[in-house]
């Protein structure tokens, strides 16, 4: 591919011969914890006072310094205290474009950037931030959200004011500089101040988190002022008294009224299924470019399939990775100069340029040992990102096997480490689904076939007696869920219902839902087996069940007369063994067990002695065996085992690439997800994970990818999502539903006040995310459900601290409006009133709202998501009493024929 030619940067430093530093930059300490603020309006470089922080002008720019250790996150509360020299710190640089920031601003703080980089010594994240397309980094300093007034009136005698307020974990409130009908949106609350009373007008299509945050914002806007609050609903502007009707008027005339439907736009931290594909595109979603610079700016693009860290190969280079328009990165090499590391966010403007991209596109600059988490992760194979974030609790004692369940119990950080719920010795029902049929197994069954799924009803067993400890583990229930590489769609539909009904059923006990796929096993699932589960080919499942013999064995059943095991892990908790056959290699570090007229367990001679144990252990399930090490075989095993293996096979000492390359596709260990296939039993396997099925089988006190927070919420028919850095338990609200990615398991946290779609379609949510987040990385495909109140402790020790009292005080928008009912009109709507009570009347505001002038149009005029047998409902409230001289819920109630006459009579049918 050609490479890109830019003859005009943004950034010019060469023609700044010395970069003197500003002395507000020389401050600023250059080792210690801190969070500063400075705003550039014109040529001045002025310090933000603590308490202005999170009130921007939109004509100025801003720059962001926070400074915290490894792992952890600063904010604007952030305290300044210095640090030893030796003690790593992570820095970060922001710099905020207002809307309106002029050409010389932008150029102003393009240079201060570059003194206080150059301050700093070139060791810090660089990010060009603009407004209302922050990334969420720079959210995460703000808690509350953030206020943005305009620069056009900050001289004005203009005593009224409008703001606009979205936003779900962070409220936007942004002020407009001209009042008018044009700025209402649906989607937006709208606050319109006034010396005596402020209006807050609730968007029909605001969520419950948004109004609540609006609330509580106002409040604090209004501090001790006595003036009045008037909550007004979308399209109810007409039930205000005529008192706070006439004060409306006078900025807002209600006959001009126009209210814009239209939904908000794609956040840079957002994502949905049609911009971002599924999770194997999304991984191959970025290109990468060597910047090479010769006179001026060259690009070469490298022909990579999937991006990893190691193409990032030059420390003396520069290179850019294109987020395909959603975020540009310059990485820069630890060797390279400083001026190519000044000159690094200038090429990354000049690309967005060149490709056309929008203009708020966010650039970042990253230098290479240095590297933010947001980074990292957009590569599938950067492993040292997770070792920092490891705690290194171990779950077993000295002697091998034994869990230390009571520890379990005490330390949810340790159960959250280990994903241990407890030590798998609790009560379990085991069931097989096959096509139609389900069947309860014995318990004692510990072999699981491709073509079938499984939901296993297990009862939590906890090693103590005491109360803390028994409400520190949360859940007496699990419900688990697995569904092999060959089901059929079929198959995994009846599993599906059949999990779900018996979750649902313990809907006020304290139970959690794990879904799981074939390659995708828990620690804790795996636990409940003691590491003895074996996954046997589905064909064989055909002529073992044919009959409904549901109590064969290993060691009589002659359709199970020779196969070959693979043993993958080492302990109770991360071991499996996988029927593969025929074997391509075999590394000197596996163990495997054969069976034909006897058992064979042949262990390499770099296997570990934990993993023999636990092939010694799948082999005592299968009869009576004998060991055999890596040359030290005998004749008798080399004849009896001809079929499966021989000598010219085994690569002495290799690991053959991850260890999991050495089964062919015919073998079960080689089949992955089946769960868009139908019919039969014979799955589809994956053409990107063929080999690399058993990603997830690492013991669980190996380094993890760090934990990721995202609220999510449906919007139309797409995921949406805003990710929370430096999130704590106060981050969860209970009118919202949030997504906790641990990197081997996603979980759905359902808030107890919850939007009822969301409740009650979890898995949608769950499995929207995993097939659409955009991460370099396979996302998590083992999906889990908790309710709040009914956490586990695998789950809530991934919080710094966790109270489980809190959230119990929660106070809904509806609580919230009450509260203020003394100043708070509630637009003469009693609580008895249809906008409260009656479903038909909550369908009625459900719909888009438009004009009467629009819908009276003849058919082929009207907007295309309006029936025009119900084009009534497309009305606002005030409307349709002012057509009709009823409420809509009135309306409803008449016979059908009345219905009809009344549209008929205008023109509304």
């Amino acid at each position: 591919m050609p490479p890109f030619n830019f003859i005009k940067q943004e950034v010019r430093p060469n023609t700044i011969p010395d970069l003197k530093v500003d002395a507000t930059f020389r401050k600023v300490p250059k080792h210690a914890l801190t969070f500063e603020l400075w705003k550039i309006d014109e040529d001045r470089l002025e310090a933000v006072a603590r308490a202005q922080y999170g009130t921007f002008y939109d004509n100025c720019a801003y720059i962001i310094y926070a400074s915290s250790l490894v792992g952890h996150y600063a904010n604007h509360e952030t305290i300044t205290r210095e640090q030893k020299p030796n003690v790593p710190l992570e820095r970060y640089i922001h710099y905020w474009l207002g809307s309106n920031v002029s050409e010389q601003n932008r150029s102003n703080v393009v240079h201060k950037i570059q003194e206080l980089d150059s301050y700093l010594g070139n060791v810090a994240s660089i990010y060009r931030e603009t407004q209302n397309h922050e990334s969420a980094r720079f959210l995460s300093y703000f808690k509350k959200g953030y206020d943005v007034l305009s620069g056009a009136l900050i001289n004005s005698v203009q005593k009224v004011r409008l703001f606009q307020l979205y936003g779900r974990k962070w409220l936007r409130a942004i002020e407009l500089a001209e009042i008018e009908w044009s700025h209402f949106n649906s989607d937006y609350i709208m606050v319109l101040q006034m010396e005596a009373i402020t209006f807050v007008w609730i968007g029909r299509s605001s969520a419950s988190i948004e109004r609540r945050s609006a609330l509580a914002w106002v409040q604090r806007q209004r501090g001790k002022d006595s003036g009045t609050i008037c909550i007004v609903d979308d399209g109810y502007e007409q039930s205000m008294s005529a008192e706070h009707k006439q004060a409306w008027n006078m900025v807002l005339p209600l006959q001009q009224r126009r209210v814009f439907q239209s939904n908000q736009q794609l956040d840079s931290n957002s994502y949905d299924s049609k911009t971002n594909g599924d999770i194997n595109g999304s991984s191959n979603k970025f290109r990468i470019y060597k910047c090479n610079q010769r006179g001026r700016l060259h690009l070469d693009q490298l022909d990579v399939g999937m991006p990893s860290k190691d193409d990032l190969s030059d420390a003396h280079g520069v290179y850019l990775l294109d987020n395909y328009g959603q975020s540009i990165w310059l990485w820069v090499g630890a060797q390279t100069t400083q001026a190519d590391a000044l000159t690094a966010m200038g090429n990354g403007r000049a690309f967005v340029k060149k490709k056309k991209y929008a203009n708020s596109t966010l650039v970042v600059r990253v230098l290479e040992g240095q590297e933010p988490v947001e980074f990292k992760r957009l590569f599938g194979n950067w492993l040292t990102v997770w070792q920092d974030n490891t705690r290194g609790h171990k779950p077993v004692s000295t002697k091998f096997g034994k869990l230390d369940a009571v520890l379990l119990c005490e330390r949810p950080k340790m159960a959250a480490d280990t994903q241990l719920v407890d030590d798998g010795r609790g009560e379990r029902v085991l069931y097989r689904i096959f096509g139609d049929q389900l069947v309860e197994l014995p318990a004692t069954k510990v072999t699981v076939f491709t073509n079938a799924s499984y939901v296993v009803k297990y009862t939590v067993q906890c090693a103590t007696v005491v109360p803390a400890d028994l409400a520190s583990v949360g859940v007496k229930s699990i419900i688990y869920q697995w569904n092999g590489s060959e089901a059929s769609a079929e198959t995994i539909a009846k599993a599906d219902s059949f999990a779900m009904t018996s979750f649902e059923s313990m809907q006020g006990a304290e139970a959690m839902f794990v879904q799981l796929y074939e390659f995708d096993e828990t620690p804790h699932f795996l636990q409940l087996f003691e590491g003895k589960l074996i996954i046997m080919r589905g064909q064989r499942s055909e002529l073992l069940h044919s009959n409904n013999n549901h109590n064969w064995d290993f060691k009589t059943n002659i359709m199970l007369e020779t196969f070959l095991l693979k043993i993958y892990g080492d302990a109770s908790y991360n071991s499996k063994a996988v029927e593969e056959h025929p074997l391509s290699a075999i590394s000197s570090k596996d163990c495997y067990v054969i069976k034909t007229s006897h058992v064979w367990v042949w262990c390499g001679q770099s296997s570990t002695g934990d993993a023999r144990e636990m092939a010694k252990s799948v082999g005592a399930l299968l009869g009576e065996s004998s060991l055999m090490l890596e040359g030290k075989e005998s004749k008798e095993f080399w004849q009896s085992v001809s079929m499966y293996f021989n000598q010219t096979l085994v690569i002495n000492g290799q690991s053959c690439g991850s260890s999991t390359t050495s089964s062919s596709s015919s073998g079960a260990g080689s089949m992955c997800n089946g769960s868009n296939n139908s019919g039969g039993g014979n799955g589809n396997i994956s053409p990107t994970l063929s080999n690399n099925c058993y990603l997830n089988t690492t013991m669980p006190t190996k380094p993890r990818p760090p934990v990721q927070l995202f609220l999510v919420w449906w919007q139309q028919t797409q995921l949406r999502c805003e990710e929370i850095l430096g999130f704590d338990q106060k981050d969860l609200c209970a009118d919202s539903t949030y997504i906790l990615d641990t990197g081997t398991l996603a979980y759905v946290w359902l808030g107890s006040k919850a939007l009822r779609q969301e409740r009650d379609k979890y898995t949608a949510i769950a499995q929207s995310y995993v097939q659409n987040a955009p991460f370099g990385r396979r996302s998590a495909t083992a999906l889990a459900v908790v309710r709040q109140y009914a956490e586990p402790n695998v789950f809530k020790g991934f919080f710094e601290t966790w109270h489980d009292e809190l959230g119990k005080n929660f106070l809904s928008y509806e609580q919230m409006r009450q509260e203020l009912g003394s100043v708070a009109p509630s637009n003469g709507l009693s609580e008895g009133s249809a906008l409260h009570l009656n479903n038909n009347q909550k369908d009625f505001d459900g719909h888009k709202k438009y004009p009467l002038s629009v819908l009276v149009q003849e058919m082929d005029m009207l907007p295309p998501e309006i029936n025009p047998l119900r084009r009534e409902v497309h009305l606002t409230h005030d409307d349709f009493v002012g057509v009709f001289k009823m409420s809509f819920y009135e309306f409803d109630e008449l016979p059908k024929w009345k219905k009809q006459e009344l549209k008929k009579l205008y023109k509304l049918f």
